[in-house]
């Protein structure tokens, strides 16, 4: 008996021995490196506020406290970002990125230029779960769904398989609306700025957290009809609006929604390439969650008008192969509807 509890001291001080050296080790490669942030989207924009934010105190919660350099890569519809993480960064912990939660499942859906297999990425975590909305600029004629059914409504996007053109193009099928998509915008704020030109009428896919944040005046102002949200539950803040499940009457329409708007549930969401050794792993996770609760980052984001709803890196990593476990019928109707039919 003895002999037994003598072996399993020691085993317990080895495997103790062993995390704190761990620990040490991660530290030690960590002192003096940078890490290199990459956003897929241009400077000042939601995504590019919430990587700015996070990497402003993430640092302090990594061993050996790397310093974050921030890098924007917009190009492609924020897929450069993706690709250059998974494709082209140092898989040692020296690199993470976010970008368009919906490029992800661009494999899916077919979309080629997307060169990665999600899940095989080091998922970190994501900052909030979102809801999106449609939204109408004071001067169009558009206030309602119905409005939407009479006439044609030009929307803004920022690519093919963005947030803006596939919440669109499943609001037309599940409502009978008509809005047509204007492509080419490098991301949201060009969007916005041919909003207020008069070149589109308005844009679907903008998180509610940004108008929380960016657009407050909108609201205010009466600038913006706010059409329709998006997402697998109505947002408290609008309760009056109508949501997409409230328009989704089918099995196939529910089924749409679910694979097509479950995205938002990790509204910003982070990942390192694959391989990263596992301790750097848990390292960027834990200094992830560990941000998520610290108070100057809590105040930060308070200060900003930021939505924070964190999930965690296993959990976004579960969510992406739910996602990537939806039915071939379903994706395939799914497909048509991010390829304009």
């Amino acid at each position: 008996m003895r002999r037994r509890v003598a072996i399993l001291l020691a085993l317990a001080g080895t495997l103790a021995c062993g995390a704190a050296s761990a620990q040490q080790s991660v530290a030690e490669f960590y002192k003096g490196r940078q890490i290199d942030l990459y956003i897929g989207t241009p400077p000042g924009g939601g995504y590019d506020q919430y990587g700015r934010v996070l990497g402003r105190y993430i640092s302090k919660h990594i061993p050996g406290n790397p310093a974050i350099v921030f890098r924007n890569m917009p190009a492609g519809g924020g897929r450069q970002a993706m690709n250059h993480v998974y494709n082209v960064a140092p898989a040692d912990g020296t690199a993470f990125g976010t970008t368009l939660r919906n490029i992800a499942f661009d494999p899916l859906f077919g979309e080629e230029a997307t060169r990665i297999d999600a899940g095989r990425l080091s998922w970190i975590g994501s900052l909030n779960s979102e809801v999106s909305v449609c939204v109408a600029w004071h001067a169009a004629p558009f206030r309602t769904i119905d409005d939407l059914r009479r006439g044609e409504m030009l929307m803004g996007s920022s690519g093919p398989t963005s947030s803006d053109t596939i919440q669109a193009r499943l609001l037309n099928r599940i409502a009978g609306t008509r809005m047509r998509l204007v492509h080419g915008y490098k991301g949201s704020i060009e969007v916005h700025i041919a909003m207020e030109r008069g070149e589109v009428q308005g844009r679907c896919g903008l998180g509610w957290d940004s108008i929380v944040s960016r657009y407050q005046h909108w609201i205010k102002d009466n600038k913006v009809a706010v059409l329709a949200q998006f997402a697998l539950r109505k947002h408290p803040d609008i309760p009056q609006v109508i949501s997409i499940l409230d328009l989704a009457q089918r099995v196939e329409d529910k089924q749409l929604v679910d694979v097509l708007l479950a995205p938002l549930e990790m509204g910003r969401p982070y990942f390192a390439p694959p391989g990263v050794p596992a301790d750097r792993l848990a390292a960027l996770r834990y200094a992830f969650d560990a941000t998520t609760k610290d108070a100057d980052f809590l105040a930060d984001v308070k200060k900003q008008k930021m939505e924070l709803s964190p999930l965690n890196g296993e959990d976004v990593a579960t969510l992406v192969k739910r996602i990537y476990a939806t039915p071939p019928k379903v994706v395939d109707v799914a497909k048509q509807i991010a390829a304009g039919g």
